[in-house]
């Protein structure tokens, strides 16, 4: 009875996960807004030769939760570089954090497309309108992140992630902010699984920068992110609005 209970279990995690990667791609490739249009070619090969190390490194503290209580997770990024050997893989350090326990991790984002928008946005009051603006995309990738066995509940990290860019007429990349004053603007996005060393069973763990994927109730915010009370005691009383 219970080996069949872990069974529905870990199929029923892993389902979720499959349900949020189809659905997060099916958004990309059929947006709600035209101008979040994206070209079907993956310019992949074509922008190895570029570092996305720095794009990469959030510009403000990523919102994350863990399991389906949407507990608060902490991630920080101490340290991000291009493999040399691998030009479509960037290793990562960094240390989660929830509640009170602490894990080191380290591992590795790996491009898996790069695609750029039919139509490129130029912000409020078309601002951007004359920076020389040659294309803005995003980069999706596979990532997975192992925390320290040696910690106290440490795993592994696992999913897909989706970083907004643009490249500029001097042929520099940036971290797409353009779109700040949205309501829905977004970046950093991590969608996937965590999992306890020696567990079968998964949880999923989705966080970005400004909004978490797929945070069902948890965020009830209109023109920024702000914690449904239900939710105070999972530890997001101190990102309440008053």
């Amino acid at each position: 009875m219970k080996i069949n209970v872990l069974i529905i279990l870990i199929f029923f995690s892993t389902s979720i996960f499959g349900q949020q990667t189809e659905e997060w791609m099916k958004m990309l490739n059929n947006p709600k807004y035209d101008s979040y249009e994206l070209g079907k070619e993956n310019l992949k090969n074509d922008f190895l030769k570029y570092d996305f190390s720095k794009l990469l490194v959030p510009r403000q503290e990523f919102l994350g939760y863990i399991g389906s209580d949407y507990r608060r997770l902490k991630i920080f990024f101490s340290s991000m570089v291009k493999d040399s050997s691998k030009g479509d893989t960037y290793k990562i350090k960094g240390i989660s954090l929830v509640e009170n326990n602490k894990c080191d991790f380290s591992g590795t984002i790996k491009i898996t497309q790069v695609r750029v928008y039919k139509t490129m946005h130029f912000g409020l009051d078309n601002k951007y309108g004359n920076r020389g603006l040659k294309s803005q995309g995003v980069l999706i990738g596979d990532y997975e992140f192992k925390e320290n066995p040696n910690q106290n509940h440490s795993g592994i990290f696992k999913g897909i992630m989706i970083l907004n860019w643009y490249l500029d007429n001097f042929g520099i990349l940036h971290y797409d902010n353009i779109r700040w004053y949205s309501d829905n603007y977004k970046n950093n996005q991590y969608i996937g699984t965590w999992s306890e060393y020696n567990s079968k069973s998964y949880k999923v763990c989705n966080w970005g920068e400004k909004r978490i994927p797929f945070s069902g109730d948890l965020d009830i915010g209109a023109a920024e992110f702000s914690p449904n009370s239900k939710y105070y005691d999972k530890g997001w009383e101190d990102l309440k609005i008053e």
